[in-house]
């Protein structure tokens, strides 16, 4: 294969993934399990909604898990995505779409859900990010995620 015909490299991106726990999915049973296995190095994968994102995600991509919905609302998880998006059943029955996008991801920081990085403090790290949309799926700047994790690796 000649240079030319290589695929340029894709540069890594970056993606807000909401959690609330009013809705469908309650997180705190599997925070519970997840942060004391994470401590000891276990490798903790689980499937995330991607929104109305259909495409643009990758392996290697990272993310930051924006809790919402419930005070007090920040991030309480930084993910490294694995996969690309894949289409299943929609987690909410009253939706409009019967699918929505899904991609695989591996937790790397898990914070308490009831002490997160507030969002007062992202707001500092990042002031035009908008740190609670209406769905996951957005793009931020790679940096964003860099210096959060920079943030919580203290």
């Amino acid at each position: 294969m000649t240079e030319k015909e290589r695929e340029p490299e894709r540069e890594q991106r970056a993606f807000l993934f909401l959690v609330n726990p009013k809705l469908a999915y309650d997180p705190y049973p599997d925070w519970q399990r997840w942060i004391p296995q994470l401590d000891v190095g276990a490798r903790i994968r689980s499937t995330w909604n991607t929104g109305a994102r259909r495409r643009g995600m990758a392996a290697g991509d990272l993310g930051v898990v924006v809790k919402v919905g419930q005070a007090p609302r920040g991030a309480v998880a930084l993910v490294e995505i694995c996969s690309e998006i894949h289409m299943g059943p929609h987690w909410n029955p009253l939706a409009r779409s019967r699918e929505t996008g899904y991609v695989d991801i591996e937790f790397t920081d898990l914070m308490e859900l009831d002490d997160p990085v507030p969002l007062s403090m992202l707001r500092l790290v990042a002031p035009g990010v908008r740190w609670t949309p209406r769905m996951s799926g957005t793009e931020i700047p790679l940096q964003v995620v860099l210096e959060l994790q920079r943030l919580v690796r203290r």
